[in-house]
């Protein structure tokens, strides 16, 4: 029987609903948002109570009906072996006819009874605002982009070893699936070969009962698996595989050779999950924090009191990481409460990052970046925080004796599970009405509002350098060339995808035109074209 624990529960699950009855008009952010994704784990809590409280229902009515038939099955009991003898009695004659004209009417309207219809009403409503295929896409992206990127086992991660950290989670046949299926559509058929290898192992380990109503069934993964097997040249170890395999037997050899007849066309394109071997490279040596910071070479550490006066009273310790480019980490720039600050300033105003797109002239959403952001300050930013971000503005004039008028909005950043900034340039390159104000970005500042234990580095690939993530302090690089102002393609950079937590990371950018009385070109450019970025 239903507890009437379990019914209030329902009942308050289906008074709560309003964030389903009222919505608002766009997709929930599932891919990037941990708030939406905590979300998402009360609803899969929900949507369990109410299966349960189904469940509950049907067994309710099961009961019954056993019950009756327990009551139906005592006249026929008592006449077993003696029939002749039972009808005799009028008694038991006029019950067998009362029965038989009226009892059985009501059953059949019993058992035509619908049972849970609220609580099916409820899940498909429910089902509204769940993620949708586009959602599980990303997250399958994020996973791909992981095992890339650290270059793991997919065996390993379905058990929860990730890039030889131990985690207490581990993936179902369904889940090895999935990602087997998404590789496959993305034409990474040895990788969708260990996938699905994975998934038809931990298929013996399920119940089937689940398997046959909501995972994947064992005919699945295998036809998925030969075809991976004939796509990535091993036509043999397939057609042995569906030979042996009783479901297909003789019919095994046929369908190799329709696998091998028909190949498979990717569906999926890989761009935003596979960066370069360098810059991947890069990202292992420093996945994880007890493994060390970066190494630079021939350079050391002091500390910056010339920039600025106030550096003379107030000196920062910095650590030059690269001379050309010019890379330095200036160390313990941010108090925790500073951090504290901008996290909750910036939490009201989080939503999908986007990346400008020179072609189009535009920001939107990609997959080359996954990440939430908010700008700060925001227009609702109040009064008191205005004063930190003023003054965070002002050290970073301070570190950099670069003038900072223009662009003073920063960018706050907040990366979870998979999420990362394809490698890329800091400056635009391209004609926008905002640039030929301002100029593009001579220079970047890049604050870490936290510690990352496991991914989430950034990594420049075409000088071997690599930066953690350490709470407090803030990477500066210069992204022109300071005597001639041409762009230095060695600032090419990303940040490694995040494998374990939550990243905070806060991006403050200096425009040339602010510093032509500071530094001025002493050399013409060698290939930057002014004259096209200044042409009306």
């Amino acid at each position: 029987m239903m507890s009437s624990v379990t019914k209030n529960i329902v009942v308050s699950i289906i008074i709560g609903l309003s964030w389903i009855a009222e919505g608002s008009g766009d997709r929930i952010n599932y891919v990037t948002s941990a708030e939406e994704k905590m979300n998402l784990l009360q609803k899969d809590r929900e949507l369990i109570i109410v299966l349960d409280s189904y469940a509950a229902e049907l067994e309710d009515k099961i009961i019954m009906l056993k019950r009756i038939v327990e009551e139906l099955k005592q006249p026929l009991e008592k006449a077993k072996n003696r029939e002749e003898e039972y009808l005799s009695n009028p008694i038991n004659r006029l019950s067998l006819m009362r029965q038989m004209h009226e009892d059985w009417e009501p059953l059949e309207k019993l058992l035509k009874q619908p049972v849970g219809q609220e609580k099916i009403a409820l899940i498909e409503k429910m089902r509204e605002d769940l993620p949708v295929e586009d959602d599980l896409v990303e997250a399958n992206q994020a996973l791909f982009r992981i095992v890339h990127t650290y270059d793991l086992e997919p065996k390993d991660v379905s058990t929860g070893l990730v890039d030889g950290v131990q985690y207490s989670g581990k993936m179902s046949a369904g889940d090895c699936f999935t990602m087997g299926t998404f590789s496959f559509k993305a034409g990474s058929y040895p990788i969708a070969t260990k996938w699905l290898s994975a998934a038809k192992d931990l298929l013996v380990d399920q119940p089937r009962g689940y398997q046959e109503v909501i995972g994947v069934t064992k005919a699945d993964v295998t036809l998925l698996l030969a075809r991976s097997l004939i796509a990535s040249g091993n036509v043999s170890i397939a057609r042995d595989m569906l030979m042996r395999d009783s479901m297909f037997g003789g019919a095994g050899n046929a369908l190799a050779l329709h696998f091998l007849r028909n190949s498979p066309k990717p569906s999926i394109n890989l761009e935003s999950c596979e960066s370069g071997d360098s810059f991947n490279q890069l990202c292992r040596s420093v996945s994880r924090r007890q493994t060390g910071e970066s190494k630079p070479s021939k350079l050391h550490c002091r500390y910056n009191t010339t920039t600025t006066p106030f550096l003379r009273l107030a000196p920062l310790r910095m650590e030059e990481l690269s001379l050309h480019p010019y890379v330095v980490l200036y160390h313990n720039v941010l108090s925790d409460p500073e951090i504290e600050k901008l996290q909750l300033m910036s939490e009201p105003f989080l939503e999908r990052a986007k990346v400008f797109r020179v072609e189009k002239g535009s920001d939107e959403i990609g997959a080359s970046r996954a990440a939430d952001g908010a700008w700060l300050p925001h227009q609702e930013t109040e009064p008191e925080d205005l004063e930190v971000l003023n003054r965070i503005g002002r050290r970073v004039g301070d570190m950099t004796g670069l003038s900072t008028r223009s662009g003073r909005q920063m960018q706050l950043l907040k990366y979870g599970f998979g999420g990362h900034f394809a490698p890329h340039y800091d400056y635009f390159d391209s004609k926008t009405i905002y640039l030929e104000t301002v100029g593009d970005r001579i220079a970047t500042v890049l604050f870490y509002l936290n510690n990352v234990d496991h991914g989430g580095a950034t990594a420049f690939p075409r000088i071997n350098l690599a930066v953690p993530t350490q709470r407090g302090s803030a990477l500066f690089w210069h992204n022109l060339d300071g005597q001639s102002y041409d762009y230095d393609t060695r600032t090419f950079h990303g940040a490694c995808p995040l494998i374990y937590g939550t990243k905070l990371v806060m991006t403050r950018w200096i425009y040339e035109l602010d510093q032509m009385l500071l530094i001025p070109a002493v050399l013409p450019p060698r290939s930057r074209n002014f004259s096209r970025s200044l042409r009306n």
